[in-house]
């Protein structure tokens, strides 16, 4: 009885309609139970056909299981998915390589600073003042054009043999500034080196002559001072063959300037003014332009004559640069006006006279006060050659005669003079030289 559980449902009266489902299925289930006893005969004398098969499967689980095992190892040359050791090393290097970065940053941001530092240094030494953005450093002396900008060796020399030893103040921090392709506004004493100071830089920019059009303007408000410079630019121009012309009243006139072969032309304002209207001249192709003793340029009889060459030398990536003996503020407007991130130079105070010149003062009482002055200094303290500077023509042709008069070697220079009687070299002759 204790192996019959029927004792368990004793006095319960079991519903086999409404149970009637759960009945045939587990009596479903003994069935399946009793053909698996009868069939485990024929899995016995199966056992050995059946073997193979589990092989089979069991190399192919293996198989399976040892390309998923090797699906992580490290393909060489190529890894699709990094490890955590490779990333390490990975971001390791990165801030290896951020932190040399950043130190050579730092150490060219020194370097730069000390530059600076020992430029302001020179220029203190040598009275040079400037203002804008990233100037470059002055020169040394005239062997830096070779080491730094790769000077021609024909310039060098004629450097030389002309006796230019050291290079002038406005020399040393103009050249810089012009060789960098900045434009240029400079204010220096007379007599301190400014037309060495564009030219020299002009000529190393053009290289070599070509056969094209005018490539380089300088403009002198006076006749005089464009055949200065003109004899200036040649003597450093030795040696290369520059086509440099002087714009004279008869090139003018019978000049075809379609077939005109020049490099450099140098001339007055009004000349080229008169070429550019008859439609002679094409400054389209010009590359440097340089203003003269801007102060006179810019001055309102002569603006309208400048401002039409200025027009005219549309070449947008022309370099212009402007030199002077003094910088008033009118002209220092139209210099920022015209020029594009242009650096300013001024050597010793604005405005002001050169130190190592001797200035005296004299009060006259009369215009005969003035003449007995001057034969007076003359007698006492100026010794030939002297140059004397007067504010008309007048006034120089009356001076040329009252000085002539008293026997002393004097000429005289105005515009109603032609070419051929302008003394070119009268200090040479050592006589009192009267212009207007």
């Amino acid at each position: 009885m204790a192996n019959d559980s029927s004792f368990l449902f004793a006095g319960i009266r079991f519903d086999r309609k409404k149970f009637g489902a759960d009945i045939a299925r587990f009596q479903k289930k003994d069935s399946d139970t009793d053909s698996a006893k009868i069939s485990s005969a024929a899995e016995d004398e199966g056992e050995k056909t059946i073997e193979p098969v589990e092989e089979k499967v069991a190399a192919s689980t293996t198989k399976k299981r040892k390309r998923k095992g090797t699906s992580s190892e490290t393909v060489e040359g190529f890894n699709v998915f990094r490890s955590s050791t490779s990333v390490a090393q990975s971001n390791d290097e990165v801030r290896v390589n951020e932190e040399s970065v950043e130190l050579n940053k730092k150490t060219k941001k020194k370097e730069q600073n000390k530059q600076l530092e020992r430029d302001a240094k020179f220029r203190k030494q040598h009275n040079i003042h400037v203002s804008g953005y990233n100037v470059p450093t002055p020169l040394q002396s005239f062997d830096e054009l070779k080491s730094r900008y790769n000077c021609p060796s024909y310039l060098l020399r004629n450097l030389k043999e002309l006796g230019f030893r050291e290079p002038t103040p406005i020399q040393r921090q103009a050249i810089p500034v012009l060789l960098q392709g900045r434009e240029c506004f400079a204010c220096a004493p007379t007599g301190s080196g400014k037309t060495l100071a564009f030219v020299c830089p002009m000529l190393m920019k053009l290289k070599d002559p070509e056969k094209g059009g005018i490539r380089a303007v300088i403009l002198c408000h006076t006749r005089e001072l464009s055949v200065q410079t003109y004899r200036e630019c040649k003597k450093l121009a030795k040696r290369k063959k520059f086509r440099i012309k002087l714009m004279t009243k008869n090139l003018l006139r019978n000049a075809d300037f379609s077939k005109f072969p020049c490099d450099v032309l140098i001339s007055t304002p009004l000349r080229l003014r008169l070429a550019i209207k008859r439609k002679k001249i094409d400054l389209s192709r010009v590359e440097y332009l340089v203003l003269d003793e801007s102060d006179k340029l810019f001055e309102p009889e002569l603006f309208k004559q400048i401002d039409s060459v200025i027009k005219a030398c549309s070449n947008p990536s022309i370099i212009r640069s402007l030199f002077s003996a003094t910088l008033p503020d009118f002209v220092e407007d139209q210099a920022r006006e015209l020029m594009h991130d242009a650096v300013r130079v001024i050597v010793g105070r604005k405005n002001m006279a050169s130190e190592t010149i001797k200035q005296k003062l004299v009060f006259t009482g009369s215009e005969e006060g003035k003449l007995l002055a001057i034969r007076q200094s003359f007698a006492e303290s100026l010794n030939p050659p002297v140059l004397v500077f007067l504010q008309s023509k007048e006034r120089a042709k009356e001076l040329y005669s009252e000085l002539a008069f008293d026997n002393i070697r004097v000429d005289v220079i105005h515009s109603d003079l032609s070419q051929a009687e302008v003394v070119l070299n009268p200090f040479e002759q050592h006589k009192i030289f009267i212009g207007k």
